[in-house]
């Protein structure tokens, strides 16, 4: 496998799912008939590069779907995370405003995360 920067991925010509029977008909006719191949072709180099993308597009394409649905159970799983964590967080801070023992040093901690910067915003409205 190689890395390439960002830069040459933005300048290679990229070979998308339409190119794919284009590029399957010109290794046909080019290993029937080589007379029309460049003399700076090597074909055994083509064939092989070829044989690699026919090779890694299936696992590519199961790797994309595990990164998605890797993606998706972190996304669900941080959201499910956090509102239970808001839950908590809004039962403390009504617990502070009855003055329960314990509950102002604790809403006094956590709400460090929704005082707004000098720039920002809060997500505490939303709470």
């Amino acid at each position: 496998m190689i890395a390439i920067s960002s830069v040459e991925r933005q300048k290679v010509p990229k070979m998308g799912d339409g190119s794919i029977p284009f590029v399957e008909k010109v290794m046909e006719y080019a290993q029937e008939d080589g007379q029309f191949l460049p003399p700076y072709m090597d074909l055994d180099e083509l064939n092989k590069d070829w044989e690699a993308i026919k090779g890694l597009m299936p696992l590519l394409r199961e790797l994309q779907q595990v990164e998605s649905n890797l993606n998706d159970t972190v996304m669900m799983a941080g959201s499910e995370a956090y509102i239970g964590a808001l839950s908590y967080y809004n039962s403390v801070k009504y617990g502070a405003k009855l003055n329960v023992a314990d509950a102002k040093v604790i809403h006094d901690d956590l709400k460090q995360r929704f005082l707004r910067a000098k720039y920002g915003s809060s997500d505490e409205s939303n709470n």
